[in-house]
C-alpha cells in the first residue's frame, strides 16, 4: 500500500481549513497566534510521524533496505553477504650488490604503492625461495633476486594495481634494495553491493528445494560472487555423452582457482544435487593467448606508461570472460585505443599469433597470458 505524503505547510493548511470548518465564528490563526502555534506543533508531529513511517516502511522490505538493514533481512532466511577479497600476486626482491650478502624475507613484510597501498608478504611453503628452516624467503647470496606472494592489507578492487606500481618497501629489509611487481594483480574484488544482494536474494529464494541448473548455479554464487562457472547437464568432463552427471566448470578469473574453492563449491552443489544425479566440480581448461601489438603515442604521451595500462586492462578482459566464451581480436584493438587519448596508431595485432577471434569452446576458459610490443 503506498502512502501520500504531505508537506509541512500543506499538513498545516488542512489543519487551520479543519478548524475553522468546524467553528461557527472566525478563528485568529494568524501568525503568532496561540491557536496559529498549536496547529504548528500538531503539524510537526505529523511530519515525524511520517518520517517514523517512512523508516518502519524501508526497513521491512529488502527492496527499500540498504547496509546492515539489508543484511538482516537476508540473514533471516539463512543468506548473508559475500564479503569482498584481497588482491593477490607477486613481487620481485632485488639487491644491487647480490655478492656482498644473502637477504632474508619474512612472512608479514610490507611493501607498498607510491600511493601507499599496502601488501603483505604471505607464507608459500612451494616457493623455490622459501627456507623451512628460517621460516621465511632467503635470496642466497649470488643470487640478484626472488620472487615471493603478497596479499594487500586491505579487501577489495583497490588492491587491483597494474605492473610496476608496487615499488616502494615498507620494511626494511637487509640486503634487499628494490621491489616490483612484474604483473599487474588483478584479483582483489568488492563486498557484495546491496543491488547484486537483493538479485542474488531472488535467485536463492527461487532455487530452494529446487534440484535445477539454477539451485545449481545459486549454490555456486553463494560460495563466492566472484567465481565464473558454466553447468553442463548429461557429459562427462570430456564432453562425452554421461547420462545423470553434471560437470560444474569453475574458475575464479585466476586461471588457477585453489583446491579450497573447488572442495567449498563440490559441498554446495551437493547439498542441491537430486538422488541418484552425479556432480564433478574441475577447473576449466585454461588457453592464455600471447597477444602483440605496435601501440605509438603522441608526443604528450609516456610509452611505457601506456603500454602498461594496455597490459592490464587486457588482462582484465581475458580474465573476466566466461567459461566456454570466445576471445575477441577486435577487443583488443579497442582496449588499445582506449588506454590513453595519447595513442595515435595500434599496428601488427596479434591473438595467439593471428588475426581472428579465439572460438567459444565448453569447458574452456581465455586468461591472460604475455602481452608484448613491437
Amino acid at each position: 500500500m503506498a502512502l501520500t505524503f504531505q508537506s509541512f505547510r500543506t499538513t498545516l493548511g488542512n489543519m487551520v481549513a479543519s478548524a475553522q470548518g468546524a467553528c461557527p465564528s472566525l478563528l485568529d490563526l494568524n501568525i503568532g497566534s496561540p491557536g496559529r502555534a498549536m496547529l504548528e506543533a500538531v503539524a510537526g508531529l505529523g511530519l515525524w510521524f511520517q518520517f517514523i513511517a517512512l523508516q518502519i516502511l524501508s526497513r521491512t522490505r529488502l527492496a527499500t533496505s540498504i547496509g546492515a538493514d539489508a543484511d538482516s533481512f537476508v540473514q533471516d532466511f539463512g543468506l548473508t553477504r559475500l564479503p569482498g577479497t584481497a588482491a593477490t600476486g607477486t613481487v620481485t626482491f632485488t639487491s644491487f650488490s647480490p655478492a656482498s650478502q644473502s637477504a632474508t624475507v619474512p612472512v608479514g613484510a610490507t611493501v607498498r604503492t607510491a600511493s601507499s597501498l599496502v601488501f603483505t608478504v604471505v607464507q608459500d611453503m612451494t616457493n623455490p625461495a622459501w627456507s623451512a628452516g628460517a621460516g621465511a624467503y632467503v635470496r642466497p647470496a649470488g643470487t640478484g633476486s626472488i620472487t615471493v606472494p603478497v596479499e594487500c592489507a586491505s579487501t577489495g578492487a583497490t588492491g587491483n594495481v597494474a605492473a610496476g606500481a608496487i615499488c616502494l618497501l615498507g620494511t626494511a629489509i637487509s640486503g634487499i634494495d628494490t621491489v616490483t611487481n612484474t604483473a599487474a594483480l588483478t584479483n582483489g574484488s568488492d563486498g557484495e553491493s546491496d543491488a547484486a544482494l537483493r538479485t542474488r536474494f531472488v535467485s536463492y529464494i527461487n532455487s530452494r528445494s529446487k534440484a535445477t541448473v539454477a539451485a545449481i548455479e545459486n549454490a555456486v554464487t553463494d560460495v563466492s560472487a566472484d567465481l565464473i562457472y558454466q553447468v553442463l547437464e548429461n557429459v562427462d568432463t570430456s564432453g562425452a555423452f554421461l547420462p545423470g552427471n553434471v560437470v560444474v566448470f569453475v574458475d575464479d578469473g585466476s586461471g588457477d582457482v585453489s583446491d579450497s574453492v573447488i572442495d567449498a563449491v563440490y559441498a554446495a552443489v551437493d547439498d542441491v544435487r537430486p538422488a541418484a544425479v552425479s556432480i564433478q566440480v574441475v577447473r576449466p581448461n585454461i588457453v592464455r593467448p600471447p597477444v602483440a601489438m605496435t601501440v605509438s603515442v603522441g608526443s604528450t604521451g609516456d610509452l611505457a606508461t601506456v603500454q602498461a595500462t594496455i597490459s592490464t586492462n587486457i588482462a582484465t578482459y581475458l580474465n573476466g570472460l566466461a567459461i566456454g566464451a570466445s576471445a575477441s581480436y577486435s577487443r583488443l584493438i579497442q582496449i588499445a585505443y582506449a588506454a590513453s587519448t595519447s595513442v595515435t596508431n595500434v599496428t601488427d595485432v596479434t591473438l595467439a599469433g593471428g588475426t581472428v577471434d579465439l572460438p567459444a569452446t565448453t569447458g574452456t576458459a581465455y586468461r591472460a597470458g604475455t602481452v608484448s610490443f613491437g
